[in-house]
């Protein structure tokens, strides 16, 4: 088959009878052409076939339809659901997503800091658990002075950046003051604590309630990555070692489900032997048995925040703070 010839805005102009400038006007919805010259464009348009090029549009004005979405580790639910959430919200104001994983990686971040301005990006979503080290932040700070650029997770108010976050520390705190309440003393904290920021405000949350109640053991807190493997490991190492322990307040759902696996292993039962808590609600949580009770999680929200934030429209010099709210989702394991 013949190749297929590409439609461009010329090739609608000579159809038009206007001139090239015409049609980039009817294009772009500008209000400055008149009724006669805008009906023979949309005309030639629909006989030529012609659709935009977003490349090339984007080239001309030196910057795409892209948003690049940075995410700490996209094998964690939380971080996959999130980018569902973020290509929609993004989609229907007509932007493109592109997904930068990480998996933990800080040089991978300094080579986005370094591309980024050459790629042409709309801007840039860091939706990360780690903290942002010291030596890439001057980078950061040169790329939000020429990109839109937007935080999920973490507050980068203080370096001029838009930032939507959950009040970690407070979720966690009034889920330990739940297990308290029940009668629990012995609660122990599994999740990563240093090089996450996002870990590090959980577990002053869990601090903070058990302080309160004069009963802090700091050798329950367990420092482990966000992973299954991981809360199946901190349980298998506790009951070996002879701690003792009745609750577990665990920093996300996956250390919580791989908790629940050494447990089940381990002939205790939840919640009657361990009471077991979650963070960040993910899907698969409700459908264990007993179904994990958790701190909820609003990735729709989230996604729905960051795309009024790229509203050019809008204007993003003050660097806004979105809280969005965490509940308790109560269910069988606690």
């Amino acid at each position: 088959m013949p190749p297929r010839t590409i439609t461009t805005v010329l090739d609608v102009a000579r159809h038009a009878g206007v001139s090239p400038a015409t049609v980039s006007r009817v294009l772009n919805g500008r209000a400055t052409v008149n009724r006669e010259s805008r009906e023979r464009v949309t005309t030639s348009i629909a006989a030529l076939g012609y659709s935009p090029n977003p490349m090339a549009r984007g080239l001309r004005r030196g910057q795409s339809d892209t948003v690049a979405l940075v995410v700490g580790d996209i094998a964690q639910t939380h971080f996959a659901e999130l980018t569902m959430q973020v290509q929609s919200a993004l989609q229907a104001k007509g932007l493109d997503l592109m997904l930068v994983n990480l998996g933990h990686r800080p040089d991978r971040l300094a080579q986005l800091f370094e591309r980024a301005a050459t790629m042409r990006l709309r801007g840039v979503v860091i939706a990360l658990s780690d903290q942002i080290s010291s030596a890439v932040k001057p980078q950061l700070a040169a790329l939000a002075a020429g990109l839109r650029v937007v935080s999920v997770g973490q507050d980068l108010t203080r370096q001029g950046i838009p930032s939507i976050v959950h009040d970690e520390r407070m979720a966690a705190r009034q889920a330990v003051e739940y297990l308290l309440a029940k009668g629990h003393r012995r609660i122990a904290y599994v999740g990563r604590v240093r090089g996450s920021a996002i870990g590090s405000e959980r577990c002053r949350g869990y601090c903070d309630a058990l302080e309160a109640a004069g009963c802090f053991d700091p050798t329950l807190v367990w420092d482990e990555a966000f992973r299954y493997a991981a809360g199946e490991r901190a349980v298998h190492k506790a009951i070996d070692a002879g701690v003792r322990f009745t609750a577990i307040q665990a920093a996300s759902d996956e250390i919580a489900i791989g908790a629940m696996a050494a447990l089940k292993d381990r002939d205790r039962t939840v919640p009657d032997d361990v009471a077991l808590v979650g963070f960040g609600g993910i899907t698969m949580g409700a459908y264990m048995r007993p179904a994990l009770t958790t701190i909820s999680s609003h990735p729709e929200q989230a996604a729905m925040h960051v795309a009024t934030l790229f509203d050019e429209r809008l204007d993003t010099r003050s660097a806004v703070l979105v809280r969005l709210p965490r509940g308790l989702l109560v269910r069988g394991s606690a």
